[in-house]
Order: C-alpha cells, then structure tokens, then sequence
C-alpha cells in the first residue's frame, strides 16, 4: 500500500490531503471544529474516537468523490453511498487494527516512518529531502507533521499486520491455470441490434395520448426557478492595465522557480508499422514479427526509409508522410517504443519493437536535448503572470472596499452614484442558463441563489472580474400549460413508447432464434446479424463494436444454453444473441511472466478477502460504542 502511495504521492498528498482540510473547515466551520474536538464520537474496546478525527477522514472522502465527478458530487450520492457510516466504520477498522497490532507485539519505529517520508518525491529538491518542503506542505494542509506521520504508522501497522496475519496464503498451480483457462477462453457471438428509434414510426401519438402522458408526467416539464440580478463588477482587465511589476521581481521569481522552465528532452523519429491483432495467436505472431525483421532489412541495407514507410506502414496517421511521428517526449509514447527510441542515435535504425499496436521499425531522425529556458525567453511570460497575480490582488481588495462602502451608504445606488459606477442587470435567468457576464461558476450560482429577494450578495468571482449583486426578483418554478410544451411532450411519449415496442419486438426475436436459428429469425424481422468475432474476458475491455453489457452476457453462455434468457438492454437498444461458437485457451501464453502475474493477482484478492473476514470476526466480539449522531 505505501508504494502505492508514494507513487502517486502528487495526488495523494497535495490533491486528497490538502483538498480535503478545505473541505473540512468549509464544511464544519472553524469554530465548530475547535470547540468539539475533543468530543468522543464513538469507541472501540475502550478507544476513543474523537469529532476531529471523523471531521477530517470525512473531509477527505468527500474530497475524493468530488475529484471522482469533476467537482460536482451528484445531488443525493453521499447519503445514498451512507458516507457517513462508512467513514465511522473505517476509523472502527483502524483502531481494532492498531488494537490487534499491540497484542502482537507488532510496532512501527520512527526510523521506519522517517524512511517512508524521506522516499515521497514531492518532499525532495534535485533528489534529496527538503525539510523546508516537508513543512511547508503540511502547513499547507493545516496538518502538524505528528498528525501526518499518524498516518504513517497507521498504513505500516495495517500492512505489518496483514503480513502476519495472511502470509500462510498461497495460490496454486492448479488455481493460476484454472484463472488463465477462464480469463482466455474465447467465444464468437452472433448479435441482431433493434434500436429504439426502429419503432418511433409505429408509435400512435394522438392529442388523447400525449395529453394523458403529460398529465402523469407533469413534473418532468416544470421550470427552473430564475433570479434577475443587478450589480456592480469590477474589471480585472481595467485593474491590469496599469499594473506594473518591476525587471527585479521578475529575475527573482526566474531564479527561486527554474524548475518550472525546463523543457524536457525531445525526439523527432519515422517508425514503420506492421499491425498484430490483440488476439493474435502465436502462428499469427511469428508471421508478423519475420515481416517485420524483413522490412527491417531493407530499411538497414539503405534504402530510403521514408519510402519504406508509404511502402509498408499499416500506421494510416503517419504512412503518407514517410512514417515520420514528429517531435515527442518519452511520456508521449507507449513505453516499449519511447523506451527504445530514447536509447538511439541520431539516423539509428532499430526494431522490431513490440507495443500494443504491433511491431514498430524505428529510425531516429533527431534528437533536441532538454535545457532549461533563459531568462529572456521567459522573461515576458513572468511578467505576465506576476502583473495577473497582482491585478488579482489589487482587484480584490478594490472590491473589499467597494463592499464596505456599499453597508455604510446603505445600498447599491448610492455607492454607484458616489463611485461613478454603472449598475448593470441580468435576468431573469435559471442556473443551466446563466448569462455570460455571470458564467457557470458553481459557487457564484450557489451564492446567487440563495439570497432573497433584495439582499446583497458576498463578492463574487464572475468571468473577467468580480461583482457584488443584489437580487431583484426570485421567479419560482411553474408547470407550463400542454399547449407550450407539447413537442416536447410529443418526443418524450414517442421515445418511451417506442422502447417498449421494441423491446417486445427484440424478445419476440429472441423466441423465434431459439426455435429457427438467428440468421432466419433476423430474416424475418428484416434484420441483419453481426459477429463479435473471438473475445475473451482478458481482451474485454479492448473490444471494439460490441457494447459492454452485450459482451458479460455472452460470456455467462454456454453450449448446453446458447441463448439468455432475456434480450440485452443498452441504453435505449436491444440486442438478441447467441453463442456461436467457443475456443479453449492457448496455454503456451500462460508463460511465466503471465503466471507470476496471476498468482500476484489472486494472492492479493485472497489476503484481502481473508482481511474483510478477520475484520469483521474482529468487530463482532469488539465492544463498540457509538457516543454521538453522525
């Protein structure tokens, strides 16, 4: 677990940790926060669990959700996933977990936490541990480094004790072969797709009809509550123009931040491509990898590769231009070709190499090596980015002002009058609709929406400044007459009725294959029938024309039942399919390098399979007190 972390310890650290203690404080309050956390929410055989220990680990699962959906966690998701419950009951976890440890005699030592921190790259300058770094991040975060270095020596006591616990747990031969027969055995589907929108034509759409579908679905077509706005914004661009930042502060910022100047090292090759399905077996591999050793040949006798590329690359992005990939740095590439092509010299011709997309011949053309910007390439950029650092600044204290003075004078018209400012209006206007001049800033419309009529809003950040508005109207949410939405009560009944038929007529279809085959029944239906070709459930998630749900289903099948016993929904379609056919797996793949990784693969699911029971064995003879309401 700790390599995990430290290999992602960019956004474990700075983007879950550091994310989350905002969201603590935003969430709870400062003050609520101090003032109870000492409060004992619950305890374990004797252990308590304080308020600010659930506070912060239910900050950072919130974090995590919302990091999950872009930001914006779907209304109703967390007390439908009881969040809240869940992160009460991984504290529990933790404390039987720490509890069982002592019994052991199993212990962390400090060294063994000062050597786990000293390995996290973003504590480190130019390779080696930065203390300055370390402090500054967690200050960052509002933790101490005793908090932070808890959370050590709780993931090394867990994964101590897992190791005691579960390192009797084996995986056998027999199981590792039995995982690659199940996860390699491929099967053929034959699939008839009846889409949806096949049946719109044979819906009845009378005015009886679509006004009964209204009158039952009345509230899908009610309207969005609206606000209308007038404000006052002050202008980042007008703040901008007379700021200035002097040749001073510029150097200083080049010299404290050059690390964000280096340009990383860049290579321009041609590859030539010879394509290997992902399915391929080893006779389809053996055939591919000697034509690509034959062109290899050729394009090392001398002969002009660029030719060869137009000649031979089953690349389309690149064979028409001679097979030339342009200027990329190693991370633009898929590791085995970046791997190799960071290896070469200039006009060095290489291969066959191995990728995912099949054998690549590489030829580097040139390579432009990595250096760091000089202080007159960048020195416009910096500055740029300094003068919009204090415009900012200047902008929001301008606004600070502006705000005080609009209390004190008692209102928006006295303050614009006095300021010689234009009070500008917005509106009426929903939150999916806003205008421009207020945009789509989730805080800013959450903000907006919940004054009442004639109160003032906080400053708000809006696109290109910041505005401080006061509401005029709230306009709440109606149902429209029939008449004014009918289209849309026309397309909505069409559709919904139109999947119904539909999914009749794919079930009628379904009977009829079982009785006369697919290809017959879809003959009837004036359908075609598709093949998925072999798939496997190692290569599902690579499979290309055959929808997911489509595919799961067809691999629950088998000879003695070919058919499911109902038609597969995908979104608004329906598929009918059958088995069409079953290969057994090639174990000649199951080399040791696959074998090493199953076993690695099945050895974790048990120990955490086993964990999950010991764990719940755990709290069934705990005595576990829960003191407070979550």
């Amino acid at each position: 677990m700790l390599d995990v972390i430290r290999r992602n310890a960019g956004s474990w650290l700075l983007k879950v940790i550091l994310g989350a203690i905002v969201v603590v404080f935003v969430f709870w309050g400062v003050g609520t926060f101090r003032s109870q956390r000492l409060s004992i929410i619950a305890s374990v055989n004797g252990e308590d669990i304080l308020q600010g220990e659930y506070q912060q680990a239910y900050a950072q699962a919130v974090e995590r959700y919302s990091k999950m959906f872009g930001g914006s966690i779907p209304e109703g998701l967390l007390k439908q996933l009881n969040i809240k419950q869940q992160v009460l009951n991984n504290l529990i976890n933790e404390a039987l977990i720490r509890q069982a440890a002592a019994k052991m005699g199993i212990r962390v030592s400090e060294e063994e936490i000062k050597s786990v921190i000293l390995t996290f790259p973003n504590f480190k300058r130019n390779g080696v541990f930065d203390k300055r770094l370390y402090d500054m991040a967690l200050r960052e975060a509002h933790l101490t480094p005793l908090t932070f270095e808890a959370m050590i020596r709780q993931q090394l006591l867990t994964d101590k004790l897992r190791e005691v616990l579960f390192s009797g747990i084996i995986v056998t031969d027999p199981e590792v072969k039995e995982f690659y027969k199940f996860q390699n055995e491929e099967i053929e589907l034959a699939m008839v797709k009846v889409p949806s929108s096949s049946c719109e034509k044979d819906v009845n759409a009378s005015e009886t009809a679509l006004r009964g579908w209204y009158d039952a679905h009345k509230s899908d077509y009610e309207t969005m509550p609206e606000i209308k706005v007038r404000f006052v914004k002050f202008s980042k661009d007008k703040v901008l123009k007379g700021v200035k930042v002097s040749d001073d502060a510029i150097r200083s910022y080049y010299d404290t931040n050059k690390k964000e100047f280096e340009v990383k090292e860049r290579r321009r090759a041609r590859h030539i491509l010879v394509r290997v399905p992902l399915d391929a077996d080893n006779a389809t591999l053996a055939e591919k990898r000697k034509k690509a050793e034959e062109i290899l040949k050729e394009a090392k006798s001398g002969k002009d590769f660029a030719e060869l590329a137009k000649k031979y690359s089953e690349d389309p992005g690149s064979a028409k231009s001679g097979g030339d990939l342009g200027f990329f740095t190693k991370e633009m590439m898929v590791k085995p070709f970046s791997d190799k092509v960071f290896t070469m010299k200039e006009g060095e011709i290489a291969g066959p190499v191995r990728t995912r997309f099949g054998f690549h011949i590489i030829k580097l053309e040139k390579i432009e090596p990595g250096r760091t910007k000089g202080f007159d390439e960048v020195k416009a950029e910096i500055a740029k980015k300094l003068k919009t650092k204090k415009a900012n600044d200047i902008l929001w204290e301008t606004a600070n002002k502006a705000y005080d003075e609009i209390i004190t004078l008692g209102g928006l018209d006295d303050y614009a009058k006095e300021a010689n400012m234009t009070i500008q209006e917005a509106g009426p206007f929903s939150r999916k609709e806003p205008p421009p001049v207020i945009g789509f800033s989730k805080e800013t419309l959450d903000a907006l929406f919940s004054l009442e009529k004639g109160e003032l809003s906080s400053l708000l950040p809006v696109p290109g400044g910041i505005i401080i508005a006061e509401v005029v109207d709230k306009i709440p949410p109606t149902i429209p007459p029939f008449e004014k939405v009918r289209e849309r009560v026309k397309k909505d009944y069409v559709r919904h009725e139109a999947e119904t038929l539909c999914e009749k007529k794919a079930q009628a279809l379904l009977e009829k294959a079982r009785a006369k085959g697919v290809e017959e029944a879809a003959k009837e239906y004036g359908l075609s029938v598709k093949n998925s070709g072999f798939f496997s459930r190692a290569t599902l998630s690579k499979l290309k024309g055959v929808p997911n749900e489509v595919a799961k289903a067809g691999l629950s099948l088998y000879e003695e039942k070919p058919f499911p016993d109902q038609v597969i929904r995908v979104g608004k379609d329906f598929y009918v399919i059958a088995l069409k056919g079953r290969k057994a797996p090639d174990m000649k793949g199951l080399t040791e390098d696959e074998e090493k990784k199953i076993r690695t693969r099945l050895l974790k699911k048990k120990r955490n399979e086993a964990f999950e029971q010991w764990l719940t064995y755990e709290r069934q003879k705990a005595e576990i007190k829960v003191l407070r309401n979550i």
